[in-house]
């Protein structure tokens, strides 16, 4: 029997598709009933109503003619359905213009459009007038990309001012006519808690005021229902500020308030929201469909691989990104595994997202000189022999089994135990696990780990378990005294300050502890530093006129991201450091960036025991950081070409190491 032809309609006052007298037609073929059941549909007198929204309209219409084409259903668009694609198509060419002319703005490019031209020198103009901060010409570049595009990615390494480049492009937009489709008068920034001050703080040195700011994360004393009241006031504060995990919680309240403000949402350190379907990303990108202007911004934009790039996309263009991206999730993972980062289809991956992002390497900062040296340290008597028994009893172990990745759990404990005993043996008194800020690769691997047990097996020894427990009675470890000495000779006299990096959580008590002694004031941040005291000390000791103390004392996981130092120091005594290239990276990278002036040397000194870990570590570490370096200046930086969490390269240079020493 010849089915008539199926008209599709639209209804614009109702926002939906009707498909006129054909509800029996329709209905007849089960699974096409349970296709419609998806969509949501109603029979209203013989004719069947399929609802949408405006923003998803064109979504539906494709998927309801894909489903009567697959059914054998003719059909035909009415006048103003035909209207409507007309209208969408106009507009896709449109944005496909628009996505150009983007891509000649980051790329620096658009000397030959005389319409970008006025709107660049309009933009520096706006700048120059209500910016107090100048921009530098790469960061002006990416505030006028981000303010073209409203909806983008910076990608840009740890120290290029991002914060800036933001309020660059917000000071902009914000000064637009309130008509403006790209008005905008708020900012809701998602970041860790760490970052909050440093946003608070960056606003008045951009604009000479303090700015009218409401933490909803982070301060216990906020109550549920203060925080309602700012997202559902009349005249809320200019800046939001919230934690990653704590939109879910707040998820109907910020869009309610997102519908009502024209608000530009920036996710700081956004690659904690990467996974598409972890809870995060997932209300931070429902969240992001009432925005106004949409900012991504994270200096490693693919941590695991090109499908960390998924859910940002979906963030900055939630109705577009998968046109955009020109790949699905899982040929994103195949990509990573089986793709060569300059292969021809990564080339087209990032050619189709290039209009999108910008990305400020390390090159293009052109800060000034850093000078590293390395302050070699004879244990004394007691801690070598503590540290040469155990090392002896590890070895061997280690050419039995030299793996060290996530799953050698015993493996990598040791390792930590070498370097405790390396730094400072009464560290080894301690139970592992509350030895460190965080083992988070041990506790995924086993949950129920027994850290004691690690510590307690190489001190069946009743002598040496009296000298670990006595240690501190015994004698002061040498990296102590010679750090004492460096901050003596080239910080105090000096009138600077410095800022001692070290992994153990005791070593920074007991260090304190040993300074303190002396005369010499220093303050602590770790894990367990409340938030407020930990801005008040970060405040105090980047502030170039305050000297109450000197010597800042933290753990590079305490203090990482989005944090600045350079203003007040420019010296970095490193106690220890671990085999982590990523870290170490980033805590130098808190003193050296962008804002120095052209003749400031910023100084790194490595405390290294002799004949131990320390010296391993060093030399391994140099060739981790080249090859890490050589990644961080491509576009699109694939971290997992280096294996940051195994560590089976150290134990056997290790081994090599303490064969040389012993033979």
């Amino acid at each position: 029997m010849k089915m008539d032809k199926i008209t599709i309609h639209i209804d614009h006052i109702n926002s939906r598709f009707i498909l006129i007298n054909c509800a029996d037609q329709l209905t007849a073929d089960k699974r096409l009933l349970t296709s419609l059941k998806r969509l949501n549909f109603q029979i209203y007198f013989g004719d069947v109503l399929i609802p949408f929204e405006d923003k998803t309209k064109i979504v539906v219409l494709d998927e309801i003619q894909n489903l009567l084409n697959k059914f054998g259903f003719e059909k035909t668009l009415s006048k103003e359905t035909i209207d409507d694609v007309q209208s969408y198509e106009r507009e896709e060419r449109l944005f496909s213009v628009f996505s150009e002319k983007a891509r000649k703005i980051r790329n620096d490019e658009f000397n030959l459009f005389p319409e970008l031209i006025r709107s660049f020198e309009e933009f520096q103009y706006i700048l120059k007038r209500d910016l107090e901060r100048k921009l530098y010409p790469m960061q002006l570049l990416s505030a006028f990309h981000m303010a073209f595009a409203q909806n983008s990615c910076n990608f840009s390494v740890p120290g290029a001012g991002k914060t800036s480049i933001v309020y660059g492009a917000y000071t902009y937009l914000k000064q637009l006519p309130k008509t403006d489709p790209r008005y905008i008068e708020r900012l809701l920034v998602i970041g860790p808690l760490s970052s909050f001050a440093p946003w608070e703080n960056e606003y008045q040195e951009c604009f000479g005021r303090k700015v009218s700011s409401q933490r909803l994360s982070g301060d216990s004393t906020v109550s549920r229902e203060r925080k309602e009241e700012h997202l559902y006031s009349g005249k809320p504060a200019e800046l939001t500020l919230i934690f990653h995990g704590g939109v879910k919680i707040l998820q109907k309240e910020i869009i309610d308030f997102l519908k009502t403000n024209a608000t530009m949402v920036v996710v700081d350190e956004a690659h904690r929201i990467k996974n598409p379907y972890g809870v995060w990303g997932k209300s931070v990108v429902e969240i992001s469909k009432e925005a106004k202007s949409r900012i991504i911004l994270t200096g490693t934009p693919v941590p695991n691989g090109y499908e960390d790039l998924y859910n940002l996309f979906q963030f900055i263009y939630p109705f577009k990104f998968k046109s955009i991206l020109g790949y699905h999730y899982a040929n994103l993972v195949d990509m990573t595994k089986n793709t060569i980062p300059d292969s021809p289809r990564v080339k087209h991956f990032i050619e189709n997202i290039s209009p999108f992002f910008i990305r400020i390497k390390k090159a293009d900062l052109k800060l000034p000189r850093i000078e590293e040296k390395i302050i070699d340290v004879e244990m004394n008597r007691h801690q070598r022999e503590i540290y040469d028994f155990i090392e002896t009893e590890y070895i061997q172990s280690f050419k039995v089994n030299p793996g060290g990745s996530i799953k050698d759990i015993l493996n990598r404990a040791k390792l930590i135990r070498l370097r405790q005993a390396s730094s400072n043996p009464a560290l080894l008194a301690k139970p592992l696990k509350d030895s460190l800020m965080n083992i988070p690769d041990l506790d995924e691997v086993d949950p129920n780990a027994k850290y004691t047990d690690y510590s307690d097996e190489f001190v069946n020894d009743s002598e040496f378990f009296h000298k670990i427990c006595n240690y501190s009675l015994l004698e002061v470890p040498q990296k102590f005294v010679d750090t004492k000495n460096i901050i003596k000779k080239n910080i105090i006299t000096r009138n600077e300050k410095v800022i001692v990096w070290t992994i153990f959580i005791q070593n920074s008590k007991d260090l304190q502890s040993y300074l303190y002694d002396d005369n010499i004031k220093s303050k602590i941040i770790i894990g367990d530093t409340p938030q407020s005291e930990r801005e008040l000390i970060i405040s105090k000791f980047n502030d170039p006129k305050n000297f109450e103390f000197q010597i800042l004392i933290a753990n590079p996981f305490a203090v990482a991201e989005s944090i600045s130092l350079h203003k007040g120091c420019h010296n970095a005594i490193y106690l220890e450091r671990d085999y982590n290239c990523s870290n170490f990276l980033q805590s130098k990278d808190r003193i050296h960036r962008v804002g120095l002036q052209n003749d400031q040397i910023t100084k790194y000194f490595y405390i290294i025991s002799k004949n131990s870990i320390d010296s391993v570590i060093d030399q391994r570490l140099k060739l981790k950081i080249a090859r890490m370096e050589a990644i961080i200046e491509e576009e699109i930086p694939l971290f997992t070409r280096l294996n940051d969490d195994d560590e089976t390269d150290l134990i056997n240079a290790l081994i090599l190491d303490y064969a040389q020493r012993t033979k």
